[in-house]
């Protein structure tokens, strides 16, 4: 019999979407049971929300390591590989192990799971990683949940030590709800006894009540994390932001350099550092040179990442923002570090999300747009949709000088930049999908 590749498996798995559907979570907390628990095998922190988590995770998890830790991270979306989204200090599962951490967990799996309804490829992600992290002997694991909390594939998990929440907004409205309010609902379903609760600073006032009161159902603590009470002096810049940290009364660390770029991301740092006093509280390993260098190595690829110019492209600023609050967050720093400037963007977006509010973002700060299309051929926004929308969004805003150009493929993308004049760092931005289309039409050559 021929031997399962990786490849073949991944091609294979179920890829249907199922986080609006209320009886997978149950089903996988049977299947978790059933394979010895491995999700209780180290202190967990849940990660949800809508704009923040990836930061917030990478924050976290490079501080853990920096002061000597082994952490388990599950995060999501891929951009390249799917297996991206499990690493263990920041290397990803082998493809020997995936595969034969599948073989070995299905035999388990089939008894539970009903034939006509398999574990789609997310779920089995979430069942490998938790398994593959107990069985690496991981200190932690950081989970971050993929849609909404309540009825996502991470939501199968043991009480975490930390249940964390980053900013809260409008996303994902068809499954989670057309409200805040009803979205944080949602969210809150992950909070469970024995957790404590983290909540991002900015959070919306809607959001904040759900999961206050949440909480207090639960019977578990709250804590509100705050950027005026972290930080002082924040010198913000496309390759990131310095800023002066307040761990204590008594400790003040200076020009601590944080390599995420944004004003946003002082939320997530101040996010990330609450809970890390928490647990320097029992380790003493969290210290200046732990939070020091966690934050000067933090990388997220594909969000607010720049790319040196190569022979394929010029300087690009890459971010996966996909909705209307995360354009918002890199409109306010292009704006921060370019007040007058007017730039070349790469757009492409999924056709299940607010363009129409995105483009209204950005838009007004284009000089000129090159149109495409994601890697994501049943969800991706057509080329002759996406242009018209820009159209209108140009006419609705009177903007009759930005010069629009549409392009079939994302190596067609990269082909029209050659072709123009454009002043670097050329902003690429609408959904993580496009930058894996740029990336496999020779992004990073």
């Amino acid at each position: 019999m021929a031997t399962l590749t990786y490849e073949t498996l991944i091609n294979e798995m179920n890829q249907a979407m199922l986080a609006g559907d209320e009886d997978r979570v149950p089903l996988l907390r049977q299947v978790l049971a059933a394979v010895g628990q491995p999700d209780a095998q180290a202190p967990i922190i849940h990660v949800v929300g809508t704009n923040g988590k990836g930061s917030t995770v990478t924050l976290m998890a490079d501080t853990l390591i920096a002061a000597g830790h082994k952490v388990g991270v599950f995060m999501s979306p891929a951009i390249s590989d799917q297996r991206e989204q499990i690493v263990i200090n920041g290397q990803m599962i082998g493809k020997e192990d995936f595969v034969r951490l599948y073989q070995t967990l299905l035999p388990t799996v089939k008894k539970i799971v009903p034939d006509d309804s398999p574990l789609t490829i997310f779920e089995w992600e979430v069942v490998i990683a938790l398994t593959w992290f107990a069985e690496q002997h991981v200190d932690w694991m950081i989970i971050e949940a993929g849609l909404g909390g309540l009825m996502d594939a991470t939501n199968a998990i043991t009480s975490p030590r930390f249940s964390v929440f980053t900013h809260v907004a409008l996303d994902h409205t068809r499954i989670l709800g057309d409200t805040i309010a009803k979205i944080a609902r949602n969210k809150a379903g992950i909070i469970k006894p024995n957790t404590t609760v983290v909540i991002a600073p900015g959070q919306n006032d809607d959001a904040k009540r759900v999961i206050e009161q949440t909480s207090a159902r639960v019977h578990v603590p709250v804590m509100l994390a705050g950027k005026q009470t972290w930080f002082d002096n924040p010198q913000f810049g496309l390759d990131g932001t310095t800023v002066d940290v307040h761990w204590s009364s008594k400790a003040i660390w200076h020009h601590v350099h944080l390599n995420l770029a944004g004003q946003h991301q002082l939320a997530n740092a101040a996010t990330a550092l609450t809970v890390l006093k928490q647990v320097a509280e029992h380790d003493s390993r969290i210290d200046e040179d732990a939070v020091r260098t966690g934050f000067n190595q933090a990388a997220l690829p594909g969000r607010l990442t720049t790319l040196a110019a190569t022979d394929k492209h010029p300087r690009l600023l890459v971010d996966g923002a996909h909705n209307p609050d995360g354009i918002q967050s890199l409109v306010r720093l292009l704006k921060q570090v370019a007040p007058t400037r007017r730039f070349t963007f790469v757009l492409g977006f999924l056709a299940d999300k607010n363009v129409a509010g995105m483009l209204a973002e950005l838009l007004p700060l284009a000089k000129q747009v090159v149109l495409t299309v994601p890697d994501q051929h049943q969800r991706a926004l057509p080329i002759d949709a996406l242009n018209e929308m820009v159209g209108d969004t140009l006419a609705k805003l009177q903007l009759n000088d930005v010069a629009v150009f549409s392009t079939a493929t994302a190596r067609d993308a990269l082909a029209c930049l050659r072709k123009r004049s454009v002043e670097p760092p050329v902003i690429v931005t609408g959904s993580f999908y496009l930058i894996r289309a740029l990336r496999e039409a020779g992004l990073n050559d």
